[in-house]
């Protein structure tokens, strides 16, 4: 059982929900009517689902080194799925199609995900598709799939431990040490994608590294003690409530003027010309450790864009416009943020009428992990420092 969903990078569209425009709480949105996925209850594994991206231009986009994760919100808008573990790739990545394997966790609650989409994370970056329509049939016969929240790594490691029921202290070590490994990836990989400390990763991992402790000692790993760990990490990690937080809870809200719809490009560096620590002249000259940020678009009209990017390079500033861009400055560090040919005029217009916001809700994803006075600020690829806001 097979079903098609098809995405144009870069061409793709739907306009904003009520709730994403700010505008009320209803979120439903304006699904392509050919990307679909319809599965009954209870289905597991064998409700396969062929995925095809291309650029805009129509090549296919290569997924060479990709990794796919599946985003949903079951049906009853309480539990969530984050599935990185049932994509698979075709003989050759770079045309652009994979086959996700839909899990079980995936069908337990009847009804139409309030939403669902794909994550294709590759070299430390990523970019999402569009909802799918994704609708779940009732069985009226079978019942007892319980809903919770799937995530995919840990699961994995539940099921090792329960499928192989083993008390040889050896096996059981590697198993262990294994998931410790992937843990500490994942840490790794969302850090550098998403520039901040996953403290509740780091819990799993602890967690982790205190079984691995009990295994040298000899110690035996009871059922018992294996619920009590998987409850353990769950806790942690059931929160969840939004990636999207985590990867762009930074919001900067610029003016623009220009009756369109533009693509922001937004680069991070510091030490321009006037704003070295130490004076003009003082260490390098001119810009240093320039960054290309991630970033994602909202529009509330075609007069103004909401340019959201990682938590970690907050400012405590305002746009300003200059020279057909638009900057925030703090000391030596500086954003910029381009959305192309623009009115210089109109943009004059608006300027200082923008205004930048960091998200504090609440939320395994979302929920800051560094003490409130303090930011983690970028210094390099492999470093960040902590500063006092």
């Amino acid at each position: 059982m097979a079903q098609i969903l098809k995405y144009v990078i870069g061409k793709d569209y739907r306009p904003l929900t009520v709730l994403e425009a700010k505008g009320g709480n209803t979120f439903t949105p304006d699904y392509d009517k050919s990307n679909w996925v319809q599965a009954r209850q209870y289905e597991d594994s064998l409700r396969q689902v062929f995925v095809e991206i291309t650029n805009e231009d129509g090549s296919a986009y290569d997924l060479t080194g990709a990794n796919v994760l599946f985003e949903g919100i079951l049906p009853d808008n309480e539990h969530k799925i984050l599935d990185n573990s049932h994509a698979v790739f075709y003989e050759d990545p770079t045309t652009g199609k994979f086959r996700f394997d839909m899990p079980a966790q995936s069908f337990s609650v009847a009804g139409q995900y309030k939403q669902a989409f794909f994550r294709v994370m590759k070299d430390y970056r990523n970019i999402a598709t569009l909802e799918f329509k994704f609708e779940v049939l009732a069985d009226m016969v079978v019942t007892g799939l319980v809903p919770r929240d799937y995530i995919s790594p840990l699961d994995d490691l539940f099921n090792t431990i329960k499928e192989t029921e083993t008390k040889n202290v050896a096996e059981l070590k590697k198993i262990v040490d294994d998931k410790v490994a992937e843990i500490t990836n994942l840490m790794t990989t969302l850090n550098q994608t998403n520039t901040a400390t996953l403290s509740e990763l780091n819990s799993a991992k602890t967690a982790l590294g205190t079984l691995e402790d009990k295994i040298k000692q000899d110690g035996i790993f009871t059922q018992g003690e294996a619920e009590e760990f998987k409850k353990s990490i769950l806790i942690k990690m059931v929160t969840a409530d939004s990636l999207e937080e985590l990867l762009y809870g930074y919001k900067i809200t610029i003016v623009h003027n220009q009756k369109d719809y533009p693509k922001p490009t937004v680069f991070y560096y510091e030490n321009a010309i006037g704003t070295e620590i130490g004076g003009l002249g003082a260490g390098s000259f001119g810009e240093t450790l320039t960054k290309l940020v991630p970033c994602e678009a909202e529009y509330t009209d075609n007069n103004s864009i909401v340019v959201r990017i990682p938590r970690n390079f907050y400012m405590d500033a305002k746009p300003y416009y200059k020279y057909g861009d638009w900057y925030l400055g703090s000391g030596n560090k500086t954003i910029k943020i381009s959305l192309g040919n623009v009115d210089d005029g109109a943009a004059k217009a608006g300027d200082g009428k923008g205004s930048s916001y960091l998200s504090h809700s609440t939320g395994y994803f979302n929920y800051p992990t560094a003490p409130s006075d303090l930011r983690a600020v970028y210094v390099n690829d492999t470093a960040e420092r902590l500063e006092r806001k």
